[in-house]
């Protein structure tokens, strides 16, 4: 038996999966799981999921930079004196929930094959276990992939920057503040449906 026939691939990325992996595999989806809002009015959509916890908003981690800073930031929620769990909390009573669509942080440098790879398991995961009544695309990542948004047929509106995913971070600081502001103007308005 070769040495590829016996590699695991992870359920939630599709890379090889060590027994580390899978154990923080396990841990984020712990994490997400205990914070997702039972009527999810907005799923905000990321790329890959953040290598440093501080990074990944679902962290017990009292400091939320990169990513999880960036969306609390957007979405209203105050971090100051609040501990992690009444941060999730908030966040979870706004009816957001935030995923990626390679939910393990890249082992290797590229994400462009993998992305596209684990599109047909995430739109079932939308259709038929998250059901939310907006999505909103949040990485530049995402960009080459919209069409496939599109035609999935998900049975709710996809939000999106000008035709783009809102690029949520970016290297402009002001393109970056432009982006936030009018992603927060998005979450500001209530979802019908």
């Amino acid at each position: 038996m070769s040495d590829s026939s016996s590699t695991i691939l992870c359920d939630g990325c599709g890379q090889p999966a060590s027994p580390e992996h899978l154990a923080q595999r396990l841990l984020r989806l712990e994490w997400a799981t205990r914070y997702r809002p039972i009527h999810l009015h907005t799923l905000l959509l990321s790329a890959v999921a953040p290598a440093s916890r501080a990074q990944y908003l679902y962290s017990p981690d009292e400091a939320h930079t990169g990513e999880a800073g960036h969306v609390l930031a957007t979405a209203d929620v105050k971090a100051n004196g609040k501990n992690a769990d009444a941060i999730h909390a908030e966040f979870q009573r706004r009816g957001l929930f935030l995923t990626h669509v390679l939910e393990c942080p890249l082992e290797s440098n590229s994400s462009a094959g993998l992305l596209e790879s684990r599109l047909p398991p995430l739109f079932t995961r939308i259709r038929r276990s998250l059901k939310p009544k907006r999505l909103v695309l949040i990485s530049e990542e995402l960009a080459p992939l919209i069409d496939k948004f599109k035609e999935a047929s998900l049975g709710c509106e996809i939000v999106l920057d000008h035709g783009k995913p809102f690029a949520l971070g970016g290297a402009d600081a002001g393109a970056a503040a432009e982006t936030s502001r009018r992603l927060h103007e998005v979450l500001a308005v209530p979802v019908s449906r």
